[in-house]
């Protein structure tokens, strides 16, 4: 049997082909593995993975664009508030070492007392 310089092998004619000697490559085993399940399972398992493929990426830049907006959101918010309790604390050490440098360490300390809640 030969058409066009190729020979056409027959279903019982491979068996008698050792392995070896057959060279098949990656795409005709995946046709392969392809033409093994029906068609309907080869659309749903695609459609899955292209809805998986589409939801991890969106997934991945929402959660991007939501950091991205509680985070500065926090710091506009924050900051200020940071800011300003740092500058009072300083401020009430800066009183607290006049008074100890004035009246000694004894009345720093009982002025604190009387201070406290």
């Amino acid at each position: 049997m030969a058409s066009g310089g190729m020979e056409v092998i027959g279903g019982d004619e491979w068996d008698r082909i050792p392995d070896d000697e057959l060279e098949e490559t990656v795409w005709e085993r995946i046709e392969g593995l392809g033409e093994m399940f029906p068609t309907c399972l080869r659309s749903f398992v695609s459609g899955s993975l292209s809805w998986g493929w589409w939801s991890a990426t969106n997934g991945l830049w929402l959660a991007k664009s939501s950091v991205w907006v509680v985070s500065t959101s926090a710091m506009i918010m924050m900051l200020p508030y940071v800011i300003e309790k740092e500058r009072a604390d300083v401020e009430k050490m800066q009183v607290q070492q006049q008074r100890q440098m004035l009246l000694g360490p004894t009345a720093a300390v009982a002025n604190a007392n009387k201070q406290a809640p």
